[in-house]
């Protein structure tokens, strides 16, 4: 407990720090007691915090090129330990490739104290790095020297760009705690912007409006002869909406497991532009709706256009399938023959980087180029394919109709009952079973006639571990068996796509870890090519670590090493949804035979309990036959995404789950 005089010295220099923040802080400069202080006083737990955020964009007006954008941000960090290293370094990306690329001017400290003194290190250019990303984008990327426990680091920087149609969102929450943010964005009145707050953690957003002048510079011309060369001003006058918020004491935001991207559920404001509308000049309307962002995806010589190419490809589709095969036929054929002719670079995009037909000849392309090349080989059988627009998980989702939130192309087939998705990226996909990058809430079908609308990414079938497990238990305790995997749909295709690029030992290596280090032999693997087929796993097992001897009893967990230890769901309340990625299922069979001379003195009562409106099951039954215990587990979640409605609900779910495996069977000597 604080003693009284202590309670009021934290009052009083919480009280110091929180007037310090709410108003200007000065680059270069932070005191003693900033450095000094060891936690943040609002999240003890925290291993930084941003102590300080100050960003402004603006349009600026410049003679003979016309609008700019510019964004400006001081941004001060305390780093508390070693594990707030991470937030020690600074990504800025630039657009590249068109008339102008983007551009940044960065400044940086790093403030340590030493002997008792603030030390102030500057961040030299030399230590600010350029990394390409792709050919439209690359990385101003640094990392602030001289670090160690309790530094505070600081950078400002102007980010130009004459890409102005795009203003950045002003974000409000990050992984760590903000103590102080004041956050302004200026809008000429040609810039017909919508704005859109999230509302996980509101926000207050003020809007205002200014007048503003801006000069505009012209010479007198005739014909192609400048006859006066002195230029000319004319005042422009203009209205200019003003966006604003300063926020105090933002707490962080907590990722929690099966949170797909984090990144959406942060508080933010965003901002799309729908028209630009100059006073003497042409007006220009941008996406208001879907079938306008569709379109204007579609008109591009890089998306639609290349569908238009099918010479290609002509007679390898000939050998492959006759226009006369069953719609299942086709399908199968084309996707398999796509999948393995075609290499993915690795590059997610939604147009075209060099074109299907050089893709196609060099055997290699980015996803779109694959996807389209899907797409025009089974319309080219007469199948009503088209191309679906794709929000990758790590790219977020698109809340509002934009063609900058989809970053990803797939392709499907349209039959008079459903719509089968396909991508031809992950080669050991199934119809209708996507790689997980893909499975973001929903996809857009664009169609050559214009038409669009929308398709739910998410599977409908389980994917499912199927687990049989035959073991016996030795005097000792050693336990000693047989165990088969069985792996359908999603979960096939990631084990396959990870493990049938390992070596088998590594793979035995990377079971054993994670069954709590048991030893494994006679590894099988079946069906691993074979994607019609259920992936199957196979080994002989030991272990010496499962089952505990006291004086004349045994105990064990009935799971043995599949034993689910811990609750992945810890916080009180979560603002977020649940996002498991496909409905899925866990099944284990297991018979244990009991060591001559023991019987069973009691092992977990059967059990089986329901989320509500029907989300999951657990069902546990324990049957004992002879000399044997049979155990039956099945663990199964029917949606892909469970809204935070439900968060109570599956956290307790979890809890009875947890607590019932590990429950502990006892045997005893008879």
């Amino acid at each position: 407990m604080l003693k009284p005089i202590s309670t009021l010295l934290f009052l009083i220099v919480l009280f110091t720090t929180q007037r310090n923040f709410s108003q200007e802080a000065k680059f270069g400069k932070v005191s003693k007691a900033e450095l000094e202080e060891k936690f943040y006083p609002l999240d003890s737990s925290t291993n930084a915090a941003i102590l300080y955020k100050k960003r402004r964009t603006y349009y600026n007006y410049v003679q003979d090129q016309g609008w700019e954008l510019i964004t400006s941000v001081h941004e001060r960090i305390k780093i508390y330990n070693k594990e707030g290293y991470d937030w020690a370094t600074k990504e800025i990306r630039l657009y590249q490739g068109g008339s102008s690329d983007e551009n940044v001017s960065i400044k940086a400290n790093t403030f340590n104290l030493v002997n008792g003194k603030v030390e102030k290190i500057k961040l030299k250019s030399n230590q600010i790095f350029s990394e390409e990303v792709n050919k439209n984008w690359k990385l101003k990327k640094f990392t602030m020297p001289n670090l160690t426990e309790g530094s505070i680091i600081e950078w400002t920087y102007t980010f130009r760009s004459e890409y102005f149609t795009s203003i950045d969102d002003m974000v409000f929450q990050y992984e760590i705690p903000l103590k102080y943010i004041d956050t302004e964005v200026k809008i000429p009145e040609y810039f017909v912007y919508k704005y859109r707050p999230s509302y996980f953690y509101p926000i207050k957003i003020n809007e205002s409006s200014k007048n503003r002048t801006i000069n505009l510079n012209f010479k007198t011309k005739q014909g192609n002869k400048i006859i006066n060369t002195t230029f000319h001003s004319q005042k422009v006058e203009l209205q200019e909406k003003v966006y604003s918020s300063i926020e105090k004491n933002i707490p962080a935001i907590k990722d929690e497991p099966f949170t797909n991207n984090i990144n959406n559920y942060k508080s933010k404001t965003s901002f799309e532009l729908t028209a630009y509308k100059p006073k003497n000049g042409i007006h220009k309307y941008y996406n208001n709706n879907w079938n306008d962002v569709t379109k204007t995806i579609y008109d591009s010589p890089n998306f639609g256009g290349q569908l238009e190419k099918i010479s290609y490809f002509q007679d390898e589709l000939q050998n492959l399938v006759t226009t006369t095969a069953p719609t299942n036929e086709k399908i199968a054929k084309i996707f398999h023959f796509v999948k393995n002719k075609m290499k993915w670079d690795g590059f997610y995009s939604k147009y075209t980087s060099k074109g299907v037909r050089k893709a196609y000849k060099e055997n290699v392309g980015n996803n779109a180029e694959i996807n389209l090349i899907l797409v025009a080989m089974l319309r080219g059988v007469g199948l009503n394919a088209n191309p679906v627009l794709v929000s990758t998980r790590d790219h977020g989702i698109p809340l509002f109709p934009t063609k900058d939130g989809f970053n990803y192309v797939i392709a499907c087939v349209e039959t008079e009952n459903n719509v089968i998705l396909l991508d031809a990226t992950e080669k050991y996909s199934l119809p209708n079973v996507l790689p997980l990058r893909a499975l973001n809430w929903e996809g857009r079908i664009v169609r050559e006639n214009g038409s669009s609308n929308s398709v739910s990414l998410f599977p409908k079938k389980h994917s499912k571990n199927v687990c049989t497990l035959n073991a016996e238990i030795d005097d000792d305790g050693t336990l000693t068996g047989i165990e088969r995997n069985s792996y359908s749909n999603l979960l096939a295709l990631q084990k396959r796509s990870f493990n049938n690029s390992t070596s088998e030992n590594e793979l035995i290596a990377k079971f054993e870890k994670d069954y709590d280090n048991i030893e494994i032999d006679e590894f099988k693997t079946k069906n691993n090519k074979d994607l019609s087929k259920s992936l199957i796993y196979q080994y002989n097992f030991e272990a010496d670590n499962q089952i505990e001897v006291i004086g004349d009893k045994m105990y064990f967990s009935p799971l043995l090493f599949h034993t689910e230890k811990e609750n992945p769901f810890k916080l009180e309340e979560r603002k977020f949804p649940v996002d498991f990625g496909v409905p899925w299922e866990d099944k284990f069979t297991i018979s244990i035979q009991i060591p001559e001379g023991y019987q069973i003195e009691s092992s977990p009562e059967n059990t089986a309990f329901l989320l509500p409106e029907n989300l999951g099951s657990f069902k546990f039954m324990a049957l004992v036959k002879g000399n044997k215990l049979q155990i039956v587990s099945t663990t199964k979640i029917n949606l892909s995404i469970i809204a935070p409605l439900y968060y109570g609900a599956l956290k307790e779910f979890y809890r009875m789950l947890v607590d019932k495996q590990l429950e502990k069977v006892v045997l005893v000597k008879k």
